[in-house]
């Protein structure tokens, strides 16, 4: 009997120490630069344990750094190994460089993370002048052509909690911040298929977006086109034209229902 005790509280110290190990790789994605010291503090690890574990979590390659923490190789190997299982990473990159040369402007994938875009796939444009953002990187939901476009996707109740639960600061003049004015802009994206980010984000950057659909109707990612507002805006037929029809194209090979959106209007 005591030896079954014994190995239940052994048990039981090892899932301790993997949670507080994960807990740790979650906080340095989410902080890269912080210090041990505050990594034990925003825990609640004891700084013996949050150096022991760091250490051990360094010596296997999940982080690197000695005062300025960040994810290590062996992170990067495990992310990429996961989005190689999703479909759209497998039919993504064809149709997003098609989508490149129609429309001669950077076009991206992103995926939601934990109630934010990230950035998992870019195609950059010819233009000298383009826009380009960091692959993961990650953009509000509130605030990104790309939120908006995957939120629109999701069933109307579930949108309305997610925008309950997000933060939604103003990025310019023309973010949506308020619960109302995001609702009526999601209903009208789920109208046209299409979402616009008009300098909600950063000043001067237009983009065009669209939901990426599985087999069960559900986002599973988002497509888009941006580049300087002005360039948008003169071809914003076109650039729209092109976005539905590869965001059609890429949600037919994840096993999507084909849809008819309304056509854009002109800008």
């Amino acid at each position: 009997m005591s030896t079954v005790n014994a190995s239940n509280d052994v048990d039981r110290g090892a899932a301790g120490t993997l949670v507080r190990g994960l807990d740790i790789i979650e906080w340095v994605a989410a902080r890269p630069g912080g210090t041990v010291q505050r990594l034990a503090t925003d825990l609640g690890l004891s700084r013996s344990a949050a150096y022991r574990i760091v250490g051990t979590l360094r010596d296997r390659g999940y982080v690197v750094g000695e005062t300025e923490l960040r994810l290590g190789p062996v992170t990067m190997r495990l992310g990429l190994q996961a989005l190689d299982g999703l479909d759209v990473f497998a039919v993504g990159p064809e149709h997003l460089r098609a989508l490149v040369d129609e429309t001669e402007e950077t076009a991206f994938i992103a995926v939601v993370d934990d109630d934010q875009m990230c950035y998992v796939m870019q195609e950059e444009g010819p233009q000298v002048v383009r826009v380009l953002s960091k692959l993961g990187s990650r953009a509000p939901l509130h605030a990104s052509g790309l939120g908006k476009a995957w939120m629109s996707a999701l069933p109307a109740a579930e949108a309305d909690a997610v925008l309950a639960r997000i933060p939604r600061p103003r990025y310019t003049p023309t973010t949506l911040t308020t619960l109302t004015e995001l609702r009526t802009e999601l209903d009208r994206i789920r109208d046209q298929g299409w979402a616009l980010d008009d300098a909600e984000r950063e000043p001067g950057v237009r983009c065009i977006a669209a939901p990426l659909v599985g087999r069960d109707g559900r986002p599973v990612a988002a497509i888009s086109v941006a580049g300087p507002r002005e360039r948008i805006v003169d071809a914003q037929d076109d650039i729209v034209a092109a976005v539905l029809r590869t965001a059609a194209r890429i949600s037919a090979a994840l096993g999507a229902e084909p849809r008819t959106p309304a056509p854009p209007p002109t800008p």
